[in-house]
């Protein structure tokens, strides 16, 4: 009679999926499937599964049933195949999964329950895809488990840094090759885990500073060396960047984009007083402006400054002009108002202002009021004084207003 133990074990095996093999190697079974030329995901995988490999073929997504019941999978490999579509809920019942590899397949999205389940992910590698959005949930179930984060080599513009933020046990960060221009200030302050950043070779014009790049300069028990690689990325060369400049790496690959007289040249190599800001300017900004009660009023403000200086509008009574159904304040320096009322009335300051200072210039917005009674007041109090605004309209130089009742201040 043969042994209970081995009619076990062969029963195990026994199940492996056709062209596979299966190895039951003390009491954890592995399902290796990889480089088979399978279309999809075996049907009869044993659900006891520990490890399961199915890189090098040509499966075209996953979902449905491929994963359900495999509680005890810990490592699952689907690299290199032709996966452009994984099914909401597809990784649902993986509890136990430790390792996902996606590399090399043709992933555009990954939704907000493309990964649901996986509460003990440690290692997301989903680089060489052609993914160009990840969800802000998509991470939600292993924000606390995460170890290794490899995105690179893919078409994103934006990364969720709102998820990337709170993965308090990230320890690497790949995010190269992509087309990224823009990193969250503050994103980094609560990694204390990270020691490797790789965001070489994207479309990063400056960075923000971050107490935990300090690491990189005085190591401390809580804070260990962190390798930072930003070179391949366009850098404009100012003060901004001037606290990467003082970083002392081995790695330090940066190079300057911009301006033209640093193009071309390793950080290394410029002295500290060559990254510099230039304060703001105003070069033109609307003097004064008259405008009907109930019109739309138009002031202007252009500044210059590197780097490009952010500019603001503070109303009469000392407020910031914040965007509403009523006013909006645009990135070059517009402001408007799309219906003006008399509480309009007053001096308006416009503030530019960079890393290197700020600038100031004032608008004086003059409302004319409109009648509010009836046509006999109106002809008795009102009549005279809109014909004196006639006269000046018509009479006046033509370079400071315009052809209609706005009575619109042009430029100087």
């Amino acid at each position: 009679n043969t042994h209970p133990l081995l009619l076990q074990t062969w029963g195990v095996v026994s199940a492996c999926p056709f062209h596979c093999v299966c190895r039951n190697l003390s009491e954890s079974l592995s399902t290796l499937c990889a480089d088979k030329g399978l279309l999809f995901v075996p049907p009869h995988v044993d659900r006891r599964t520990v490890e399961l490999r199915l890189a090098d073929n040509f499966i075209t997504e996953v979902g449905g049933n491929d994963f359900v019941n495999m509680t005890g999978l810990v490592d699952l490999t689907l690299s290199r195949n032709t996966i452009h579509l994984i099914r909401p809920m597809a990784f649902s019942d993986l509890e136990s999964l430790r390792s996902l590899h996606l590399d090399g397949n043709r992933l555009t999205i990954l939704g907000p329950k493309d990964l649901s389940g996986l509460i003990n992910l440690q290692h997301l590698i989903v680089n060489n895809n052609q993914l160009i959005k990840v969800s802000i949930e998509a991470f939600d179930d292993f924000l606390l488990t995460l170890e290794d984060l490899d995105l690179s080599y893919n078409n994103l513009r934006r990364v969720p840094w709102e998820s990337i933020q709170n993965m308090a046990s990230l320890h690497t960060l790949n995010l190269d090759h992509n087309l990224i221009d823009h990193i969250a200030e503050g994103v980094f302050g609560e990694l204390y885990k990270l020691a490797r950043l790789d965001m070489t070779s994207n479309r990063l014009r400056t960075l923000p500073p971050d107490p935990l790049f300090t690491g990189a300069i005085s190591p401390t028990p809580y804070n260990a060396v962190i390798s930072l690689n930003f070179g391949g990325n366009p850098l404009h060369c100012n003060c901004e960047l001037l606290w990467l400049r003082r970083l002392i790496r081995g790695d330090d690959m940066e190079t300057c984009a911009t301006p033209a007289h640093l193009a071309g040249r390793y950080f290394w190599s410029i002295p500290e007083e060559e990254f510099t800001c230039e304060p703001p300017l105003i070069t033109r900004h609307t003097h004064k402006l008259w405008v009907l009660e109930g019109q739309r009023a138009t002031l202007k403000c252009r500044a210059i400054g590197d780097p490009e200086p952010v500019v603001h509008w503070v109303s009469p009574d000392d407020r910031i002009v914040a965007n509403s159904s009523r006013t909006s304040s645009f990135s070059n320096g517009t402001l408007d108002i799309l219906v003006t009322v008399a509480r309009d009335d007053g001096a308006y300051t416009c503030i530019a202002i960079n890393a290197a200072g700020e600038a100031t210039a004032t608008v004086d917005l003059k409302i004319i009021p409109l009648p509010h009674r009836g046509g006999a007041w109106l002809a008795e109090q009102r009549l005279p004084s809109l014909a004196f605004v006639f006269s000046f309209l018509f009479f006046s130089p033509p370079p400071q207003f315009g052809t209609n009742l706005d009575i619109l201040c042009r430029f100087p």
